[in-house]
C-alpha cells in the first residue's frame, strides 16, 4: 500500500520508502487499512454499537463541543460510535453528550458538561462492554490520552509560530499516542459485520476514520513547522506519514508534501502532489454537494462551508499546477 501509493506518485526508491515507513512508524497502520472493504467498514454505523451524540448547537460549541467530539472520537472503544448531534435544549450545560443504545435509538441519557480527560474517560468506561473487556490496556490508553492532549498543546505553539517548540511537542504526542490510536483503529475494524461491509446498496464513505484525524493533523503541523525550520528531510517524513495515516484521502496532507517538494526545488514532485490534492478536493466537493435529508441547519451550513473551501482550493491549486507544467516544458 505504502509503496504503490507513494512511490508511484512521487518516484521514490522502494528501499528508501520501506525504511521511511519503518522509521516513521507508518507500518503500524497497514493492517488497519489496506483495502476498500476495510475503509468502508470503518465508516459504517452498526446497530450493536452504543452511540454518543455530541450536541453541535452554537451554545455547546462555545462550551467546547468540538474539542469533546474530537477527543471522544480519538479515545472511543470499538463498541462506541461518536457522532455529531443537534440541540437538546440544555443550553448553558454544555458540552452535552447523549448516550444512546444504538444509532437508531430515539431515547437517550443526556450527560452535561462533558469536557476534560477524566470526564470523557469515565463516560467511555460507562459505554464499554464488560464482557469483552477494555479495548486498550490502561497504560496504553493513558498514553493515548497523553498524546492527544499533547497535540492540543503543540497546536497552541504552532499557532503562535513557535515552531521548534511545536515540533518537540508534536514528536512527543505522536510517540505517546500512535500505538494506542492504531490499536484502537484495528479493533474498530475487526468488529464490523462482514455482511454490512459488503452491502452494495449502502453508499460507501470516502473519508478516513475520525479516530486518527488528530494524528494526521499532528503530522501535517509538524511537517509545516519543520519546513519553517529548514528541516526538509524531517518535513518530508511527516508529510508521507500524513498521507498514509489518512489513507491517501486528506487533500491537505498532499499539499504538505507539495510544500516539501517546493522547499527542496522539486518541481515535478510538487506538481504531482498538487494533482493528488486537487483530486481529493474534487472528491470532497462532490461529497459535500449531496443532499442532507433530515439534517439540521448547522449541519447543512457546515457542508456548504466545506464544499466552498474544497472548490476554492481546487481552483487555486489548478493555477499553480498549470504554471509548473509550463516551467517543466521549458
Amino acid at each position: 500500500f505504502f509503496y504503490h501509493t507513494i512511490s508511484y506518485n512521487y518516484n521514490m526508491p522502494r528501499l528508501f520508502l520501506i525504511l521511511l515507513a519503518w522509521t516513521s512508524g507508518i507500518v503500524q497502520l497497514l493492517p488497519a487499512a489496506t483495502n476498500n472493504a476495510t475503509v468502508y467498514a470503518l465508516s459504517t454505523h452498526t446497530s450493536s454499537k452504543k452511540v454518543l451524540r455530541v450536541c453541535q448547537s452554537p451554545g455547546c460549541k462555545d462550551d467546547g463541543a468540538m474539542t469533546t467530539f474530537e477527543c471522544l472520537s480519538a479515545m472511543a472503544p470499538p463498541c462506541v460510535e461518536v457522532v455529531k448531534g443537534g440541540c437538546v435544549s440544555l443550553c448553558g450545560s454544555g458540552p452535552v453528550v447523549e448516550l444512546c443504545n444504538n444509532v437508531e435509538d430515539v431515547t437517550s441519557v443526556k450527560k452535561k458538561r462533558v469536557k476534560g480527560s477524566g470526564t470523557i474517560l469515565s463516560l467511555l468506561d460507562e459505554c464499554e462492554e464488560e464482557e469483552n473487556g477494555p479495548a486498550l490496556k490502561p497504560f496504553i490508553r493513558d498514553r493515548l490520552m497523553t498524546g492527544y492532549e499533547l497535540s492540543l498543546e503543540a497546536q497552541e505553539a504552532y499557532d503562535a509560530k513557535n515552531y521548534q517548540i511545536a515540533v518537540d511537542i508534536y514528536t512527543d504526542a505522536i510517540e505517546n499516542g500512535r500505538k494506542g490510536a492504531m490499536t484502537l483503529q484495528e479493533a474498530r475494524s475487526a468488529i464490523i459485520d462482514t455482511a454490512t461491509a459488503n452491502d452494495t446498496e449502502t453508499e460507501q464513505s470516502n473519508s478516513y476514520p475520525e479516530g486518527v484525524r488528530w494524528l494526521v493533523k499532528s503530522f501535517k503541523n509538524s511537517c509545516r513547522s519543520r519546513i519553517a525550520l529548514k528541516d526538509v528531510d524531517g518535513a518530508r517524513r511527516d508529510a508521507f506519514a500524513a498521507t498514509v495515516f489518512s489513507q491517501n484521502l486528506d487533500a491537505d496532507a498532499h499539499e504538505c508534501l507539495a510544500e516539501v517538494c517546493a522547499a527542496s526545488s522539486d518541481a515535478l514532485g510538487e506538481m504531482q502532489s498538487l494533482k493528488s490534492a486537487i483530486k481529493q478536493y474534487g472528491r470532497m466537493e462532490q461529497e459535500y454537494s449531496k443532499p442532507l435529508p433530515g439534517s439540521d441547519a448547522p449541519a447543512r451550513a457546515d457542508a456548504v462551508k466545506k464544499r466552498t473551501h474544497a472548490a476554492s482550493r481546487k481552483r487555486e491549486l489548478g493555477f499553480r499546477v498549470a504554471k509548473l507544467e509550463r516551467e517543466l516544458r521549458g
